[in-house]
């Protein structure tokens, strides 16, 4: 559980995450667990438009390239 101790830190953070298959989602993230990552919030990014998900998105942590916080500089 220790690897995971970074994202329970950043529950309730906004994030941008992208993967694999190359489509990337915006959402506020309210939950993890050693396999999914939830969302609630979210939306489907594509260039420039942003597309409204319908209710929780649950994203498989294998299929995740990246994730960003959107805004935060170091």
């Amino acid at each position: 559980m220790r690897k995971d101790r970074l994202l329970r830190d950043l529950l309730r953070d906004r994030f941008v995450v992208t993967l694999f298959s190359g489509e990337s989602f915006e959402g506020l993230l309210v939950d993890a667990d050693e396999k999914t990552l939830r969302l609630v919030d979210a939306y489907g990014l594509d260039g420039t438009s942003r597309v409204k998900v319908d209710g929780e998105l649950f994203i498989p942590r294998d299929q995740i390239t990246y994730m960003q916080r959107p805004g935060v500089s170091a």
